[in-house]
């Protein structure tokens, strides 16, 4: 028995729910670094970037170049060239057998729930007016548009699109966000952005990608604050072992630019939750190739709720298609800048059209998170 699998799925959503109240003012006035019980999260200091192990109990690393930040970001720079980045593939539909449903089927993860708040731009950005080029969202829950807000702050400086390739050669795209941390380097997103075939949607014997870069802001091929190639790439053991749909989860630690910057000072981070409860109101972002051909950050909001086909998993009422993958559900969100990331876009379920999934952020979410947050 199987049943067809999407990572981001171009099905149209046939909701008719109205759109929700957006719940953002009460959220207002976060501290600088917000903990609410939880796992111990890190304090905000500066430490030295070690050689990730070759795995631990929970997560595994991998080390992305030899080369030195400067000389693998300009390589780079050459290999991700426009008609490159254009000829990328989104992740599109798998099949999904019953041993893997039977994977996914976990206990979710429990403990107490925590926040960190995110981080602004050591400095103001600066960036030219962009037209709004889509269809606008329609007037129900769910409803996909261009992003309306600033695009020289947060979440569209801090959302931005992933680019790598397999080990064959092929070229395939994501989306991800920056997150704030200790090192000030953490990009999170999907488990399958970062590692694995995603169910066979990648050449056989794909493991870790690479030629991976985050491109922040991006819009119609433009970088206005760079390319940001990945020193290292993470994810949970459960995902590198059973393509677990509810640890479908990486992160990658961005290199410093060749200025020495560090990725959340130069374009902000969003904070970061685990352990909530699954009726949060969330907006997620993304690059789907469906809305704009994929060339412009797209937002949808909706309430949560528990997966359906998939433990461990959640879910929300938004059409977003592939290329999405692993951009943020941000909860919390104030409306204009600043949310916690609290799930990444994953997966579609052909049982559930005009939805979308995520892993449950539990307390496998916050272990990634720790794994990183040094670096």
């Amino acid at each position: 028995m199987s049943r067809s699998i999407t990572f981001l799925t171009r099905a149209r959503m046939q909701a008719s729910e109205k759109l929700r109240t957006r719940r953002a003012a009460a959220t207002a006035g976060l501290a600088a670094v917000a903990v609410v019980g939880g796992m111990a999260s890190p304090a905000l200091a500066q430490t030295a970037r070690p050689v990730p192990p070759a795995s631990t109990a929970s997560v595994s690393g991998h080390v992305t170049s030899t080369l030195s930040p400067r000389a693998n970001a300009a390589r780079l720079s050459t290999y991700w060239t426009p008609s490159r980045m254009r000829s990328a593939h989104s992740l599109d539909a798998i099949p999904v057998s019953s041993a893997a449903a039977a994977a996914a089927a976990q206990a979710r993860p429990s403990g107490p729930a925590g926040r960190i708040a995110g981080a602004a731009p050591a400095r103001a950005l600066a960036g030219g007016a962009r037209p709004v080029t889509g269809v606008a969202r329609p007037a129900f829950a769910g409803g996909v548009g261009p992003w309306g807000g600033s695009f020289t702050s947060p979440p569209a400086t801090t959302s931005g699109k992933v680019f790598f390739s397999d080990h064959l050669g092929g070229g395939w795209q994501c989306s991800a966000s920056s997150v704030n941390s200790n090192g000030k380097d953490v990009v999170f997103t999907a488990g399958h952005c970062v590692y694995g075939t995603a169910g066979g949607k990648l050449p056989a014997g794909e493991t870790w990608h690479s030629n991976w870069v985050f491109i922040p802001d991006y819009y119609f091929g433009s970088a206005p604050y760079g390319q940001w190639p990945a020193c290292q790439l993470w994810t949970l053991n459960n995902y590198i072992a059973n393509q677990d749909l509810g640890d479908d989860m990486g992160a990658a630690v961005a290199c410093t630019n060749g200025s020495g910057q560090h990725l959340v000072n130069v374009v902000g981070g969003q904070g970061f939750a685990w352990n909530f409860g699954q009726n949060l109101y969330v907006f997620g972002f993304g690059y789907p190739s469906d809305h704009d051909s994929g060339q412009v950050l797209e937002e949808c909001d909706s309430t949560e709720f528990a997966g359906t086909d998939f433990a461990s998993t959640t879910g929300m009422s938004c059409n977003f298609g592939e290329g999405s993958s692993g951009g943020p559900w941000l909860a919390f969100f104030d409306g204009s800048t600043f949310g916690d990331v609290n799930g990444v876009n994953s997966f579609g379920d052909s049982n559930f059209p005009g939805y979308i999934f995520s892993p449950y952020f539990g307390n496998n979410a916050i272990t990634l998170f720790n794994a990183v947050a040094n670096l």
